[in-house]
């Protein structure tokens, strides 16, 4: 065996990620990987671009009148992108940034889970337009993705009422809140250097118990939104919360399932480590570039999805009384 395949095993030994310059000089010698940081760069720019048209946009049109719309729940959902594509750009640059990135993703999806359901629960005038609206309705829990199947008898379609409401709602902010405390509990690990990312196979690794509550809480929020979205789809067509709800869901959808994906590739050194580059670090890398490729175009999905004239929610005939007392039915641009 020679020297440099030698020296070569042994870097590849580790998975701890490397600093900014050891980064640079393997960049060095890898002009075509260097050339597509440079892509990724150019698209996380043309994304940050396209978040702040879409804002220019937004700021320029009135909100209707008569229901309360509030833009920033918009602002920040549409910032999910954005977002997700620095940093990946920041990880890519600095490896060492990785955990941070993971965790900011993974706490700014739960509070647009969170924005979600606030926008389309708006759509309809608020909680208690919900109920009077939908009274003798009912909304069905057994959806995707925690109760969409026969295993589980004991979940049952239930009247749409303040109760049940309030349920929805505490089962999304619970997510908005958990996910900040355990970014503030892993940030305090990794500091101990307890907390690695790429074990989180491991039972000993406080890793895998973080992410197992982070998976859970993601999921009920995840399944509010879902119940959410389907019970109140039909009386805000006009409103286009499909596409909203798809652009969303794509983005929550890709993020973790295209994560979870690269972690078990690394696993089987897929890719090869390339001396001070390990499998798991270039497996991140790897899918830190696919990310800014799809948040790229989920953003131009978004705006299209956000970006148009919408007609106003059909009120009840009380709220049309008022509407024709003061004119003709506005109209809205979120």
């Amino acid at each position: 065996m020679t020297n440099s395949s030698i020296e070569e095993d042994v870097s590849c030994r580790h998975t701890d990620f490397p600093v900014s310059i050891v980064l640079f000089s393997e960049l060095e010698r890898q002009p075509a990987i260097l050339g597509l940081t440079i892509a990724a760069g150019f698209m996380c720019i043309a994304t940050v671009v396209l978040y702040f048209v879409t804002l220019r946009f937004l700021y320029s049109h009135r909100r209707l009148e008569g229901i309360k719309i509030n833009k920033y729940k918009v602002i920040v959902m549409l910032g999910l992108y954005p977002l997700v594509s620095c940093v990946c750009m920041l990880s890519l640059l600095l490896p060492r940034t990785t955990m941070i990135a993971e965790l900011m993703i993974a706490m700014y999806m739960a509070v647009c889970i969170l924005m979600f359901v606030r926008m389309v629960v708006d759509y309809m005038g608020g909680f208690k337009a919900v109920c009077k609206e939908m009274e003798g309705e009912q909304m069905s829990f057994r959806t995707p993705p925690c109760c969409c199947c026969c295993c589980c008898p004991g979940v049952y379609k239930q009247k749409v009422n303040s109760t049940n409401l309030k349920r929805v709602n505490l089962m999304t902010l619970q997510g908005a809140f958990v996910r900040p405390i355990i970014t503030i509990v892993a940030l305090i690990l990794w500091a101990d250097k307890r907390y690695i990312l790429g074990e989180d196979m491991n039972p000993s690794a406080a890793s895998l118990y973080l992410n197992l509550i982070g998976a859970v809480s993601s999921l009920v929020a995840m399944w509010a939104m879902m119940v959410t979205f389907r019970s109140l789809r039909s009386q805000l067509q006009d409103y286009n919360v499909g596409k909203k709800f798809a652009a969303l869901q794509l983005t929550i959808v890709v993020v973790n399932i295209q994560g979870f994906l690269f972690q078990i590739l690394a696993k089987y050194n897929i890719p090869e480590c390339v001396r001070a580059l390990s499998s798991t670090v270039r497996a991140y890398r790897s899918n830190y570039f696919i990310l800014i490729i799809e948040m790229l175009l989920l953003m131009i999905f978004a705006r299209i999805a956000f970006k148009r004239k919408e007609e106003s929610y059909k009120a009840t005939t009380r709220e049309v009384n008022n509407i024709a007392n003061k004119g003709s039915e506005p109209q809205t641009y979120l």
